[in-house]
């Protein structure tokens, strides 16, 4: 399991860092669309370059094909869109926090595709992560501004595509693909889609425009999509998709060290309540999740 534990920590730790990177690359003049594009081109030129020396090209069977344009919109192309939009509205620390409720809203998919059924402590992790963004939204201060419950709210979008794609990446396996094949579809096929999407909105964006920071931040961003990814499909190869939910721990604990660090954020008492009850739901989340797992093993 050593591999497992240094792809998880050291893949989360670096995907925590990509809320920073975004936010750079907004102040850095960006577009949003266009940075969807450019670090999802950077991190498929990483990935492609990868496939190429271990002899895991993408295949181009049909089912393959679906599968990366799917996991493509759902992982990256919508998530990151709204990401990029809301960097420049929201403290990074605030949009980390999105990402625990990825868990829950994934348990309450895999109840509607009939791949899981109603667990007391999943539940309890929905109620808890629903609680967090309540504490946040609701109080006045919770937020910096109160435009802010807005773009809190159009954030959300972000941990349903995950979840969505977490559920049909469980469910949908094209046959004889690897970690690294899944891994450079779903990142090449977000710039194809990005790159499309920008042409008929913003036209094509020189990325050496990028000011200030703007420019190391796409580079960043790209360079953890070449990482994480990979790591992603990886552990749950080598370990399972119980193992690979603790990734989220590390992702939101090291989401808030890089925004603190980079940003120094003063973050009010309500955000860290809203922590709190969020990193909860997150545990009863994976713990319902676990128990399922067990229950499988059990019955099969």
């Amino acid at each position: 399991m050593l591999v497992p534990w240094l792809l998880m920590i050291g893949g989360a730790s670096i995907y925590g860092s990509f809320f920073s990177a975004s936010k750079f690359a907004s102040d850095g003049g960006v577009p949003f669309i266009a940075f969807t594009f450019w670090q999802s081109a950077i991190g498929g030129c990483i990935l492609l370059a990868l496939a190429a020396a271990t002899g895991n090209l993408p295949r181009m069977r049909r089912d393959h094909l679906a599968s990366y344009a799917v996991t493509s919109m759902l992982g990256v192309v919508m998530s990151v869109i709204v990401l990029a939009f809301v960097a420049s509205k929201l403290q990074a620390g605030v949009i980390t926090l999105a990402i625990t409720l990825t868990p829950g809203i994934t348990y309450l998919f895999a109840v509607m595709a009939g791949v899981d059924r109603w667990r007391v402590l999943s539940l309890s992790g929905v109620a808890l992560g629903l609680a967090g963004i309540a504490v946040l939204v609701i109080p006045e201060g919770g937020l910096p501004t109160g435009d802010s419950v807005v773009w809190v709210l159009l954030l959300l979008i972000v941990p349903v595509c995950f979840a969505a794609n977490n559920v049909f990446v469980a469910v949908v396996r094209p046959p004889e693909a690897t970690s690294v094949m899944r891994a450079t579809g779903l990142v090449v096929g977000a710039a194809i889609i990005s790159f499309v999407i920008m042409m008929a909105t913003e036209g094509f964006y020189p990325l050496w425009e990028a000011t200030g920071m703007g420019l190391w931040g796409v580079l960043w961003a790209g360079g953890i999509n070449g990482i994480t990814f990979f790591c992603m499909f990886e552990i749950i190869r080598r370990a399972g998709p119980v193992f690979f939910a603790q990734y989220n721990y590390v992702i939101v604990i090291a989401g808030l060290v890089w925004s603190q660090a980079i940003f120094n954020e003063a973050l009010s008492t309500w955000f860290w309540l809203a922590f709190a009850a969020m990193l909860a739901g997150l545990y009863f989340a994976n713990l319902g999740a676990k128990r399922g797992m067990q229950e499988a093993a059990a019955a099969g």
